[in-house]
Formats: C-alpha cells, sequence, structure tokens
C-alpha cells in the first residue's frame, strides 16, 4: 500500500513539476546555479532553491519529490535539507555559504557546495586533528548536547520547555520547602503560563567528576579511623587513553552517548570496520580513498532521517576532492579550499 501511494506522489509530482514549479528547468541548472539570485530567509530558515535541489540530488525519489511538492517538514524533511546541507554542517565561510540559521548550520547555494564542505571537513579531521576512527569523529561533528550541571545542591538544574518552544522556566528557589524545588514557566507580559510543575528533590551533596571541577562542594574532612589491613589486590593494567575513550559520563548524557554510538555504528556498517577502527578515509597527501564514499553517505543519511543523498551528488564531490588534492601536490603552497 506504502509503495504505491509513493508511486501516485511521484507520478503526481512528475505532472505538476512542469506547470507549477518548473522543477526540469531548475534541475537542469542545478550544476551552475546563479549565487546572486539565490536567497536565504532566516524566518522560514531555508534556501530559496531547496526543492529543485531536494528533487535533483535526494533520493528515494518519490519521497523527495513529495516533500518538495508539499513543502514538508519533519519527519520527512529535516531543517538541513531546506539548507541544501545533507550533512547539518555549522557555519566556516564556506564556498558557497549564503546564509546561516540560529543555532549555526549553514544554508549553502547548491547541494554540491554543501558535499564539498563535507569532504572538507572529513579531511580536516582526519589529517589535520587526528581523528581516525567513526566515534573519534561524531563526538565532534554531533557533539553530546544534554544539559551542563549548575552545581547547585550539586545536582543540574534542567529548564522546562514550554508551550510554543520558548523556553522560560526559571530557578524559584534552591532547597526552599525542605527539599521542595520549583519550576514556573511564565507567559508574556510576565503573567502565568501553562506549564507550572513542583519536583519533589532530595539534594545529597555528591562529588562532581574532575570535568566540572569547581562546581560542586569542597570535600570535607573525614576522621582518621585505624582499620584492620586489607590484602594488596593488584590492580589491572589501564587500557591505552585514546581521543575516542569516553569520560565518566554524567547519567543525564546517556542517550546522547547512546545517539553517538549509532552514528558511530552507522558510519561502519558497510565496511569491515568497527566503530573504533581507522576508516582509511585520505592518504597522508589528501587524496579520498574508497571508504569515504560511503562513509559520507551513511553520514547523511543519518542526518536525514527518511532522505539520502544521490550516488551521483557523492561521487562529484570525491572528484573534486582528488582534483584539488592533485593541485596541492602540484603548488603545496596554495591550497586550493582556501
Amino acid at each position: 500500500m506504502l509503495p504505491s501511494a509513493l508511486i501516485a506522489l511521484f507520478l503526481a509530482g512528475s505532472a505538476l513539476s512542469t506547470d507549477h514549479w518548473g522543477f526540469s528547468a531548475m534541475i537542469a541548472d542545478r550544476d551552475a546555479p546563479s549565487i546572486a539570485a539565490i536567497r536565504y530567509d532566516a524566518a522560514t530558515r531555508e534556501i530559496s532553491n531547496w526543492r529543485s535541489q531536494t528533487v535533483g540530488t535526494l533520493e528515494p525519489k518519490p519521497v523527495a519529490m513529495a516533500a518538495a511538492l508539499l513543502g514538508a517538514d519533519r519527519p520527512v524533511v529535516t531543517r538541513c535539507v531546506k539548507l541544501n546541507n545533507y550533512w547539518c554542517i555549522k557555519s566556516a565561510r564556506w564556498d558557497g555559504e549564503i546564509g546561516k540559521d540560529s543555532e549555526g548550520h549553514v544554508g549553502f547555494a547548491s547541494a554540491d557546495h554543501g558535499a564539498d564542505a563535507a569532504v572538507t571537513l572529513l579531511r580536516r579531521y582526519y589529517l589535520e586533528f587526528g581523528r581516525k576512527s567513526a566515534l573519534d569523529i561524531v563526538r565532534r561533528w554531533a557533539p553530546a548536547e544534554c544539559g551542563i550541571a549548575t552545581g547547585i545542591g550539586g545536582l543540574a538544574v534542567l529548564a522546562v520547555k514550554g508551550i510554543g518552544g520558548t523556553v522560560r522556566a526559571r530557578y524559584l528557589a534552591s532547597r526552599r520547602g525542605k527539599g521542595v524545588t520549583t519550576f514556573t514557566a511564565k507567559g508574556r507580559g510576565g503573567k502565568p503560563g501553562r506549564v507550572s510543575m513542583v519536583i519533589p528533590l532530595k539534594t545529597p551533596q555528591y562529588r562532581v567528576p574532575d570535568i566540572a571541577e569547581g562546581m560542586g562542594e569542597k570535600p570535607k574532612p573525614v576522621p582518621k579511623m585505624e582499620a584492620a589491613p586489607r590484602p594488596k589486590i593488584r590492580a589491572a593494567a589501564a587500557p591505552m587513553a585514546t581521543a575516542s575513550a569516553p569520560k565518566p559520563a554524567v547519567a543525564a548524557c546517556a542517550p546522547d552517548e547512546q545517539r553517538l554510538r549509532n552514528y558511530a555504528e552507522r558510519m561502519v556498517g558497510d565496511l569491515d570496520l568497527g566503530p573504533n577502527d581507522d576508516l582509511k578515509l585520505f592518504a597522508a597527501d589528501g587524496t579520498p580513498l574508497p571508504n569515504l564514499t560511503a562513509v559520507m553517505a551513511a553520514m547523511s543519511s543519518f542526518e536525514l532521517g527518511m532522505l539520502r543523498p544521490g550516488a551521483a551528488l557523492i561521487e562529484g564531490a570525491v572528484q573534486r576532492a582528488i582534483l584539488r588534492a592533485e593541485a596541492r601536490k602540484a603548488a603545496p603552497s596554495a591550497d586550493p579550499e582556501l
């Protein structure tokens, strides 16, 4: 039933494309966009040509066509689709960057610009920053977004997200009312909003980990007590530290840590590698290796959900990266990517 519905949408989209959206003409001109004519709309957080880019570069085609025709939103279309940024890259004055949203995600003039930026960023991670494995890369590419501990009473204060997506929760009292903490969301003009809750919290004084040293209570002196000698236990050899070795995690970060591991597993899904193995993405001179294509496809599909980039988009970006690597070898003093 579902495939039939998608095919119907695709046929309907094909019929409408010439009369309503003019997709055929826009797709034909996709490889040579006029950047001056392309705009970023901050209100809707989208690039003006995202529909034609979606139809021309993303798969499966029926879903891409339907998404472009209907202006679909989540879960079919993530915000990065409407930014021509299929790897959800943050702003860094990339070639083809014409805007960015409130969280710094780039709006590219075309999907090709976004793919080129993804290759460049992966090369820098791999060669310049020494991030060789999938876990090493995703910990920097898509870092954990769990709340930061405030150290009040040794517990993190979590904001309550109010109606309409506005965060207006305020911490009103610390341990007021015998360990009862109140969170209140206020509406416009200071009037009470529709979200209010009272959460009873016990506030024992825990030691915070070293990563947040200085945010918790100072250790209290412990009186010396004589104790019977215990047998010595030989400690196991500590594993060699690596960039991807996780630090002691706060319990609130556990879901995000799992997300990162799922991301890394997706990256190596089509390769005979583990999430901590060298991905073998680039040679020492910056020339892309065969695994780069599979890793780029996996990363983008993880970011986009129901959509994924077509093979032509990724292969084009890889071929351009090969040409840039050859240009660097011919003129080492000039970097064609800068």
